[in-house]
């Protein structure tokens, strides 16, 4: 994956980060994981996104004709597409504890 490939990637990247971090920023998310006990690791995980999402600004526009360096990008997408699926199942399972408690 190289040049304006590489460029497409880090958009793309960045925009799966903004993602991310807006299902970490909602009030209910916040306010649940604090009730589970789950506060600090979704800090600890919102600051490695923030550090990666820095990381692409600074690469963003650029062409990439390192290959390690875009085997690095497709390595830190996967992670964030991973990272996506925690979000969703932390968020299927704080509306699973909703509703069994009959919580709007």
């Amino acid at each position: 994956m190289m040049g304006l490939v590489g460029n497409v990637v880090d958009a793309a990247i960045g925009c799966l980060v903004q993602s991310i971090l807006g299902s970490f920023l909602t009030g209910h998310m916040e306010v649940w994981t604090r009730e589970v006990g789950l506060d600090e690791d979704v800090e600890k995980l919102e600051f490695e996104m923030r550090n990666a999402e820095m990381v692409l600004a600074a690469s963003e526009g650029r062409k990439i004709d390192n290959k390690l360096l875009a085997r690095s990008l497709d390595d830190v997408r996967e992670l964030l597409y991973d990272a996506e699926d925690v979000m969703d199942e932390l968020d299927y399972y704080r509306l699973q504890q909703q509703i069994e408690q009959g919580s709007p």
